[in-house]
């Protein structure tokens, strides 16, 4: 068995999975962490070509430094950055030693897939062919929990997302991959306790 929590930087993904590496541990189960997201190999070369030509871009902004890309603005770059990634990542889980036990991840193939989403603005891309090689990634054994946090407290909470130009677009499309790939949506709004629990039944006792 292997636990994916995915979702947008703040909605207290690691905090969740530390909590449920715990559990597996009290329960005499080995687990092991992989955090694995946007791995550049191929892809290196041509975003020093986006950083060259203004599609990836830096700001700072109380003393916080931000950085996003704006892929959406060269149709060549939407087209060939997805596939480079890909071929990125799977190269990087081709020489990843073999995993024991539990497998929990952190960071992982849908976290990489919606970041193209976001920076190409291509919100059907897991629907392409590309988008369904991303997802063939994953093992068939995975359970995957979205972790969603509504926008004004997910900026609260992490302060190098409180000026995110591309927080909504974050949510919309964790939102999206969630409802279109069935995917087990937990809303961590509330306290970190009271997620803990409702996660812990959908693990453990399902």
């Amino acid at each position: 068995m292997n636990i994916y929590l995915t979702g947008p930087d703040g909605s207290g993904k690691s905090t969740l999975l530390d909590a449920i590496k715990n559990e597996f541990r009290n329960r005499g189960i080995k687990t092991t962490t992989v955090w694995i997201r946007s791995p550049k190999i191929f892809s290196k070369p041509l975003m020093a070509y986006c950083r060259l030509m203004g599609y990836t871009k830096y700001f700072v902004k109380d003393g916080v430094k931000y950085g996003y890309h704006d892929f959406s603005r060269s149709k060549l770059v939407s087209f060939v950055f997805p596939i480079l990634q890909y071929f990125d990542l799977r190269i990087t889980l081709l020489f990843r030693k073999k995993n024991n036990g539990v497998i929990l991840y952190d960071r992982f193939v849908l976290d990489t897939l919606a970041d193209l989403m976001v920076s190409t603005r291509h919100l059907n891309l897991h629907k392409t062919i590309i988008g369904r090689l991303f997802l063939s990634l994953m093992p068939s054994s995975t359970k995957v929990f979205v972790i969603m946090v509504d926008e004004s407290i997910i900026r609260q909470r992490k302060l190098d997302t409180l000026h995110d130009p591309n927080l909504s677009v974050k949510l919309r499309v964790y939102d999206i991959l969630a409802k279109d790939l069935g995917f087990d949506i937990i809303n961590n709004n509330g306290k970190i306790d009271e997620t803990l629990i409702t996660l812990k039944n959908k693990i453990f006792y399902r």
